[in-house]
């Protein structure tokens, strides 16, 4: 992802900051929760931001039992897509991308073809 800017600078890695809570069975990114301070705001410590994240996730309808949170600087996402947590739980692994349902559908095609 892109950084953050206000005012035309880059807000720093201690400004902003998300919590990962996640699987550690397999390291699947249930929901990711973030913030970001701004000059003169009230600091949100580790703590906070995984209540803040859990608390979110359950009003999504998500289940929270089990899950382990991972606390990174908003840096760690560097671009699009999904990502799993690494088996050390540390850090973040980009998933392939799925295939386009063009791709899925053309494919299709061809088999349904073939059977013909």
């Amino acid at each position: 992802m892109k950084s953050i800017f206000v005012k035309g600078k880059p807000v720093s890695d201690e400004a902003s900051k998300i919590c990962i809570l996640y699987n550690p069975e397999d390291g699947r990114v249930i929901h990711v929760h973030g913030v970001t301070i701004m000059h003169g705001g009230k600091e949100v410590s580790h703590a906070e931001l995984e209540h803040r994240a859990t608390a979110h996730a359950k009003a999504l309808g998500r289940s929270v039992a089990g899950l382990k949170a991972l606390h990174l600087p908003f840096s760690a996402i560097r671009r699009q897509g999904a990502f799993k947590v690494n088996s050390d739980g540390t850090g973040l692994v980009p998933l392939a991308a799925p295939a386009a349902a063009s791709h899925l559908l053309a494919e299709r095609r061809k088999i349904a073809g073939k059977r013909q």
